[in-house]
């Protein structure tokens, strides 16, 4: 049985790069729409109820996120396509959620074609899709999927997250445990920089409004509101004094 797809995006020439594309590479997926707005294809989308779903980033005055809040509980396996940076392609990236930069290069089609595949003959969770919808809509939280399910905090409150092999350790003002996530520091660090935090060490990300002191040294150290005592690298000096000087 062939795999169903739908195509939604605002601009001609990516709708005509994918649809010949899927045709060329994939002829196992059958496009059954190809929409240019928001509206028509949520209506597609409704009515076909597409095992894969290529959806645009920003449509005029509509996003693709305003689509999958639409057709929600429905939730097909998305890959964004955009042309754009931005905090919703943060957010993207932070979540798992496979997406294409525009224009479309066909190799990393071919690996989202087979990472979407895997995923919809197995038993994948949309909780990814759903973590990022959450923290689109709410752009100072974050959903921090942990085993007991996701975790919405205000960024604000998040003190420093640290590396613990591939896993990482969120620590919240105002409670003495840690979440722990099964995320990588790089992908924190990638999503959080641009909301006011600052990599000190390979271990560490700080929330640069929660750090109370700097204690000079080698490289030194910093003492965070929580009393906590964090090491600065050496490489990591320089970008640290800089950030603090400007608050």
């Amino acid at each position: 049985m062939a795999t169903t797809a739908l195509i939604v995006d605002d601009e001609a020439q990516c709708r005509d790069t994918l649809s010949s594309l899927l045709a060329e590479r994939h002829p196992n997926i059958h496009v059954i729409g190809i929409a240019n707005d928001v509206p028509s294809g949520t209506a597609l989308a409704l009515a076909h109820m597409p095992d894969l779903l290529f959806l645009d980033v920003e449509m005029g005055r509509m996003t693709g996120f305003d689509l999958l809040k639409a057709i929600a509980p429905h939730r097909p396996h998305v890959i964004f396509t955009t042309a754009h940076e931005g905090y919703a392609v943060r957010a993207i990236r932070f979540n798992a959620v496979d997406y294409l930069l525009k224009p479309v290069v066909p190799e990393e089609l071919d690996d989202a074609i087979h990472r979407a595949l895997i995923a919809l003959g197995g038993t994948k969770s949309p909780a990814d899709v759903t973590s990022l919808l959450h923290q689109v809509a709410n752009d100072r939280q974050i959903a921090l999927p942990t085993s007991e399910g996701l975790t919405m905090v205000q960024i604000e409150e998040i003190l420093y997250c640290s590396s613990d092999n591939n896993y990482t350790e969120v620590y919240l003002r105002d409670e003495k445990k840690p979440q722990v996530v099964s995320r990588p520091l790089s992908e924190f660090d990638a999503f959080l920089v641009q909301q006011g935090f600052v990599r000190i060490h390979q271990s560490h990300l700080v929330n640069r409004k929660h750090i109370k002191r700097y204690v000079k040294g080698e490289g030194g150290e910093v003492i965070m509101r929580d009393g906590k005592n964090l090491p600065v690298s050496r490489r990591q000096k320089a970008e640290l004094m800089e950030v603090l000087e400007r608050l």
